[in-house]
């Protein structure tokens, strides 16, 4: 059992590898090779899976929500943090169903995919709300094809770091 000490640690050390990974995100020119505007990689949301995996829902939701707020404060604006935070809250409710009968039936990598695209969907209504409803019936088709790649990169890369026996020795729940 943890202390609330090392939960905060962890949620602070999560939370700052988000962090990172947001901005290397940013300045990667993923532009040039995927010419669909506003697209990412999703490499922040690595730090809140693990968080998922090693502490469970609510730190993964706290840690989701400070990053989005700390980078939309330091890179970003309003705008921003409205479309991540929609994209970030409409990630979660995979993640919150997440039950047994589910992890057995989709594992990590579902999980991933299904996430990746609820965030999709979640800055579609985003848009929607500030620039129209037509945004979802164009729009959206590409960034949930896009989703089941970067859901299913995300998804290799933490089940690979969840499974390493001395990780989940380090930060079993």
């Amino acid at each position: 059992m943890r202390s609330p000490a090392e939960k905060v640690a962890l949620c602070a050390s999560f939370t700052a590898l988000g962090m990172i990974l947001s901005y290397v995100e940013a300045v990667i020119p993923i532009g040039l090779l995927i010419p669909i505007p506003g697209f990412k990689l999703g490499l922040a949301s690595l730090a809140v899976m693990l968080t998922y995996f090693t502490l469970g829902r609510w730190y993964a939701l706290a840690v989701s929500v400070c990053r989005i707020s700390l980078s939309a404060l330091l890179f970003g604006s309003a705008t921003s943090l409205w479309f991540s935070l929609a994209g970030g809250i409409m990630a979660f409710i995979p993640i919150f169903i997440h039950i047994p009968l589910l992890h057995k039936r989709f594992g990590i990598l579902g999980l991933s995919v299904m996430c990746a695209s609820m965030h999709n969907v979640g800055q579609c209504l985003a848009a929607s709300v500030l620039f129209g409803h037509y945004v979802l019936s164009f729009y959206l088709p590409f960034l949930l094809l896009v989703s089941l790649l970067t859901g299913s990169l995300t998804g290799v890369i933490v089940h690979r770091i969840v499974n390493i026996k001395t990780f989940t020795k380090g930060f079993t729940k």
